[in-house]
């Protein structure tokens, strides 16, 4: 059973998500979860490049431009993160704005406002593994790259 545990980004969570180092960030995933129109839950995976913790109370994301996760989003109304990685489990929600931003690297930018979070940790029964992608085509150097620039963006946004 998950419980509160504050209204906060837990620090090491703010860390992951900070945007430096991001090449060692390459690997871990995290899950927003939005719902459409008619109420169907809709999960959009995000790496460390999409994401960008601002401070312990703001989450933002980067989406392509015209997706359905971010014409959910559009819409306004709250939004759910997950963090799920060996003996972690966060579940982050608030409501979430459009940001004005971006447009050069074709993406959405949105705003999550942290209002409460969630731990779900199973005594006796830890999570063992997160949820993980590997780069498979490109050179991972290009993908970092790629990634700064969105994050840039994403600071840039207003």
């Amino acid at each position: 059973m998950s419980k509160l545990i504050g209204d906060t980004l837990p620090d090491d969570l703010v860390d992951a998500l900070d945007g430096a180092d991001l090449a060692a960030k390459v690997g871990p995933a995290y899950l927003l979860v939005t719902s459409d129109e008619d109420g169907t839950p809709r999960p959009c995976m995000l790496s460390a490049g999409e994401t960008l913790a601002l401070d312990g109370k703001r989450l933002r994301f980067a989406l392509w431009r015209g997706s359905r996760t971010g014409a959910n989003l559009e819409r306004g109304g709250r939004a759910l993160f997950c963090h799920v990685a060996p003996r972690t489990v966060v579940y982050v929600r608030g409501p979430v704005r459009a940001l004005d931003g971006a447009p050069e690297l074709n993406l959405d930018c949105f705003e999550l406002e942290v209002d409460s979070v969630e731990s779900d940790d199973h005594a006796g029964m830890p999570v063992t593994t997160g949820i993980a992608f590997a780069i498979e085509r490109d050179d991972p150097a290009v993908v970092v790259e790629a990634w700064e620039r969105q994050l840039a963006g994403l600071r840039a946004a207003t």
